[in-house]
This record gives structure tokens, C-alpha cells and sequence, in this order.
């Protein structure tokens, strides 16, 4: 395994514990695929959704930034990809309004995510 390789998974182990933090105890999971091509799962019932971030960009982009508009122009710019079916990814979506982070939670993740790199 090359260097570039080696950080490319640090960075998407590292977000993927981030994400497994912030996701891990919704009631409608999914599946989430980062850009060095491993799975996991998130949440309670894991529904047949799969949410891919092609870079560690998009995740920066799309996490730092966690409103529906930046998702919506990540979607559309190509860095997020979701399959599944639509129906079962809004259950996911409403799940996503369970979340309840306090300020500092919400710094120190900024903060994590920030310094990702690859």
C-alpha cells in the first residue's frame, strides 16, 4: 500500500468514527460508503440506503456545512451519491432531525473534521 493510499484510509476511518458518533444511535440508518470504498452502517433499523461521499472534500464540504442545501448542491455537483429508494432514504432524512448536538459537540466535530486530511 502506498503512502497517498494509507492516508486516503486514515482520513476515511477517521471520518467514518466521526460519522458513527454523530449517526450511530438513529432510529432510520443507512449505509455509508466513503471514497476509499469501505461500507458501514449507522442507526437503529438500517434501511436499504447507501450514501457515498466521493472525496474527503465532499465530506468536509457536506459536514461542516450540515444544512439541506449544501447536501442538495453536493448531490447535484456529482461529490454525493445516494442509492436506494427515496421513500426510505426520507425516513433517513427525518431521522436525521433526532439528532441533538450541543455547541461545544458541534465544535469539537468541526474541529475533527477539519483537520482530516489525506
Amino acid at each position: 500500500m502506498n503512502t497517498s493510499t494509507a492516508k486516503s484510509r486514515s482520513a476515511a476511518s477517521g471520518a467514518a468514527e466521526i460519522l458513527r458518533e454523530i449517526f450511530g444511535d438513529i432510529e432510520h440508518g443507512l449505509q455509508l460508503r466513503m471514497w476509499d470504498g469501505s461500507v458501514f452502517s449507522v442507526g437503529r433499523e438500517v434501511l436499504p440506503v447507501t450514501l457515498t461521499f466521493t472525496s474527503l472534500d465532499s465530506f468536509k464540504r457536506v459536514l461542516l456545512n450540515p444544512q439541506a442545501d449544501a447536501f442538495a448542491e453536493a448531490y447535484c455537483d456529482g461529490e454525493l451519491e445516494l442509492d436506494g429508494d427515496l421513500f426510505e432514504a426520507m425516513k433517513v432524512a427525518d431521522s436525521f432531525d433526532e439528532i441533538e448536538l450541543t455547541t461545544m459537540q458541534k465544535f469539537m466535530f468541526a474541529l475533527r473534521i477539519w483537520k482530516l486530511s489525506e
